[in-house]
């Protein structure tokens, strides 16, 4: 076959994306399971999902501490013994602690479910957290923790974090290394029987699902009510309404510069958060976004920056983040500032729009293609209780928003005087 390498591949449009819904069950015991039933390989995946987030944690860490020390010893098996079966099946357990979520997911052959749920139900109900294993736990996050301390990113992000939501609220408040000598075995388990429970659970089942896949998950998570001693509180905390506008943590021995502006705003639940998405893309959301054009392609201030707007269980919020040369911080600062006037103050040209519209559609379509991809796609809009026609509401979103609307949005949500601006490492 002959290659035209002078000619432009022809443009063309996404006409049809079939987004597959997932099917909804109860287990015997009432937990609210997803199911995913996609692909041809004899391969499965088994979400698990707590409430069980930092946002629920009286102290630094012991959330994520929890999630992450599932696997670590049971009642019937030690780390070493769970990692070897694992191993021997092929399979492997991943804890995921996020802000809101304390997740555990199981990948495995379809073949092989009968044995690997067992270690899955042994390590999400029955875990000892052995104090030996803590300690060696809780040593090695400490050093790592002292690691990335020193990483003008990571400096960046924490701050940045307090800065919007406050020190007071779960979504901004910082761990620090004497945290680490803080946790007790006690609180661990305490926490692990208040939140990982069966009236605190949701589940997500992807992969090749017949009925005797479901009839082994549910006897292994739901036939009675187990761990039944929830404590779950869900808790109100209050957004600052007034921000520190700049905040410079200076390192002077850095060559770059870590720039995060952004602020508060709205989640996946409201009704302009697909236009706002859009606006986002536009921006910051994709390589060939204004932001990547001026910042880096133009200026060449950075390798990479980019927007994003990050979706909560209790919040959401906008962030820009790069890490730009020591020596041009300010200079980067104001040509993030002029691109979100440019979009403010400047109506999209159709050619761009159309553009973004349709990385967009190609991007959704990528995110239904498989299985797991389509269970990772649903799984924080089920975290979050949304309608399973929320992916067929952002393509409609995006094929039918207009130049001027895309203006609007950038008015209403991304003025420059209300962002917030965190800057680490050099800025003179």
């Amino acid at each position: 076959m002959d290659f035209n390498r002078i000619q432009q591949p022809q443009f063309k449009n996404i006409e049809e994306i079939n987004i597959p819904i997932p099917k909804q069950i109860k287990l015997d015991n009432g937990i609210e399971t997803f199911i995913i039933n996609a692909g041809t390989q004899e391969v499965l995946k088994i979400d698990l999902q707590f409430n069980a987030g930092s946002w629920y944690q009286e102290k630094p860490l012991i959330a994520s501490t929890v999630n992450e020390m599932l696997t670590e010893g049971t009642k019937s098996l030690t780390s070493q013994q769970i990692a070897e079966k694992l191993d021997y099946y092929g399979a492997f357990i991943n804890p995921q602690p996020t802000k809101d979520y304390g997740n555990i997911s199981l990948y495995t052959l379809s073949k092989y479910l009968p044995e690997t749920i067992k270690i899955l139900e042994d390590v999400v109900k029955f875990p000892t957290f052995p104090e030996d294993e803590l300690s060696t736990f809780l040593a090695k996050r400490k050093q790592n923790f002292e690691i990335e301390l020193e990483k003008v990113n990571n400096i960046a992000r924490r701050e940045f974090n307090e800065q919007i939501f406050s020190s007071n609220h779960p979504y901004g408040k910082k761990a620090n290394i004497v945290d680490y000598d803080n946790i007790t075995p006690g609180e661990i388990i305490q926490f692990h029987k208040n939140f990982y429970n069966a009236d605190n659970c949701k589940i997500i089942l992807s992969g090749k699902v017949d009925d005797s896949v479901i009839s082994i998950l549910n006897q292994h998570f739901g036939n009675n009510k187990w761990n039944n001693n929830s404590k779950f509180v869900d808790t109100k905390y209050k957004i600052p309404s007034r921000i520190k506008k700049l905040s410079i943590v200076e390192k002077e021995d850095v060559t770059q510069s870590a720039i995060r502006l952004g602020k508060v705003t709205i989640n996946r639940d409201h009704s302009d958060y697909h236009n706002l998405n859009i606006v986002n893309t536009i921006l910051g959301g994709y390589f060939g976004s204004r932001l990547m054009k001026n910042i880096r392609e133009d200026k060449g201030y950075t390798y990479g920056i980019n927007s994003v707007l990050v979706s909560l269980k209790n919040a959401g919020y906008f962030v820009i983040l790069s890490e730009v040369g020591s020596n041009v911080a300010k200079e980067a600062l104001s040509d993030i500032i002029t691109e979100i006037k440019k979009l403010r103050e400047e109506t999209i040209s159709q050619e761009e729009l159309n553009l973004v519209k349709n990385y967009m559609l190609g991007d959704i379509l990528r995110s239904f293609d498989g299985a797991f991809e389509i269970a990772s796609s649903f799984k924080q809009i089920i975290e979050l209780g949304l309608d399973m026609s929320y992916f067929q509401k952002e393509i409609d979103a995006i094929r039918s928003i207009r130049p001027q609307e895309v203006k609007d949005i950038a008015n209403k949500y991304l003025h420059e005087d209300t962002l917030a601006t965190t800057v680490a490492g050099k800025y003179n």
